[in-house]
């Protein structure tokens, strides 16, 4: 199978082609996208089956280290014997990488998500995913005083239940507590080299597969506001009032989690986050605001990524018929300024659409690369002028004499 992150360096190009097509995938699937919401809301009353399928997806998409390392934690926690496995890649090829950084704390992990390559570093860089190892001590401080709260009163009662546990001194307790942060900061840097392949395998998914479930978690997150959806889902299970303590510092770290790789992503914002902490429990609302007292939001204008059919008012086939026409006859760059103000004028488009919407849109449609520098600003030339003015030489008649005619087209023919 090949690698879509392989064939497709330019990691924006790669992101823009990627959203494009699940835009346009979405307004061709609006049922089975509905379907899919249905079931997202149906968590609330405790029907989990998506969340199987998703997991099961999502296990498909994991390299195979990453499951050997599970297993291997897993029998680890549960006190299985191990020792057979000592003289294997525990972690695969990123093991002596995640082992160097744990027992030297100057060094960094740098994972490059556009091209999955993972490497050992002595400092950080911007452009990559930075991580590095804690001393067990430093984990347990970061950690928030309410999780240190809980996990020290649980590990007091399993010690308590447990005859070899039971004479600790409190120093020898708070060495198991810092142990166990320190196998979570094995875990969290294994999550962290994998990542690449992870997303490698899931855009395969989305491009090569075709995968229904992945197009609708695609959508959900990236363009319906699925984190902040799920904060709400979130706060319908704390509502129902069968939440203990620890289900609660899981749901508010969740919470924590998705405001801030929201933020992070772009897909919400500050002042959409506030709105909705408001509808939400008084516990939710708190953890909502402190988050985003930590975020740090997008600055300038976020991009626009929509399909044909998502900015065309009227009979869209028919429609997208006449844009074929027009493209076939005028080739230049600057013609997509004419046929915006052609759509707008005839009340095909919605007249608050950005040019470079717009253009993306008509990009994926045709298949073809226009360049938008210049059209872009010949539309903003024209955007509110009437074009009734005194002429003012070849370039403005021509343009004109285009808009005029694919105007009455498209007011006539569709």
């Amino acid at each position: 199978m090949r690698n879509f992150i392989e064939r497709v360096k330019d990691y924006f190009t790669r992101k823009d082609c990627a959203d494009m097509a699940i835009c346009t995938w979405k307004s061709a699937n609006e049922e089975v996208y509905a379907d899919f919401c249905k079931r997202m809301d149906a968590i609330g009353k405790g029907n989990l089956s998506i969340l199987m399928d998703i997991y099961q997806m999502m296990r498909e998409c994991t390299p195979p280290e990453a499951l050997l390392l599970y297993n291997w934690l897993s029998d680890f926690m549960n006190g299985k014997d191990i020792q057979n496995r000592a003289n294997q890649q525990w972690a695969g090829k990123y093991t002596d990488i995640i082992a160097q950084c744990i027992t030297n704390k100057r060094l960094w992990i740098g994972v490059n998500v556009k091209t999955g390559t993972v490497e050992l570093l002595t400092s950080p860089k911007s452009e990559l995913l930075m991580v590095h190892s804690e001393t067990p001590i430093e984990v347990w401080n970061r950690l928030p005083q309410e999780t240190r709260s809980y996990l020290t009163e649980q590990l007091d009662v399993l010690m308590k239940n447990s005859k070899g546990c039971y004479l600790l001194s409190k120093l020898e307790r708070k060495m198991v507590y810092q142990s166990l942060t320190y196998i979570s900061r094995i875990i969290f840097l294994s999550h962290a080299v994998f990542i690449g392949e992870v997303m490698a395998n899931l855009y395969d998914y989305v491009v090569e597969k075709k995968e229904i479930l992945a197009y609708c978690m695609y959508y959900f997150v990236i363009f319906d506001h699925g984190l902040s959806r799920m904060a709400k889902l979130l706060d319908r299970l704390l509502n129902s009032g069968e939440v203990d303590n620890g289900n609660m510092i899981l749901i508010k770290s969740c919470v924590a989690l998705l405001v801030h790789q929201s933020i992070k992503m772009g897909t919400e914002s500050k002042a959409g986050w506030e709105d909705t902490a408001e509808v939400c429990n008084p516990e939710i609302w708190k953890e909502v605001m402190f988050a985003l007292r930590k975020a740090k939001g997008r600055r300038g204008n976020k991009k626009v990524i929509q399909s044909l059919d998502d900015i065309l008012v009227g009979d869209k086939e028919r429609i997208k018929q006449g844009i074929c026409s027009f493209l076939e006859e005028n080739t230049e760059d600057i013609s997509l300024a004419y046929l915006l103000k052609s759509l707008v004028k005839a009340g095909r488009i919605k007249a608050s659409i950005r040019y470079m919407t717009f253009h993306r849109a008509i990009e994926q449609f045709y298949q073809r690369h226009y360049g938008h520098d210049i059209p872009q600003k010949r539309y903003s030339e024209i955007k509110d002028r009437t074009l009734t003015s005194p002429q003012r030489g070849n370039s403005y008649i021509k343009a004109k004499r285009i808009i005029d005619r694919w105007t009455d087209y498209f007011i006539k023919n569709v």
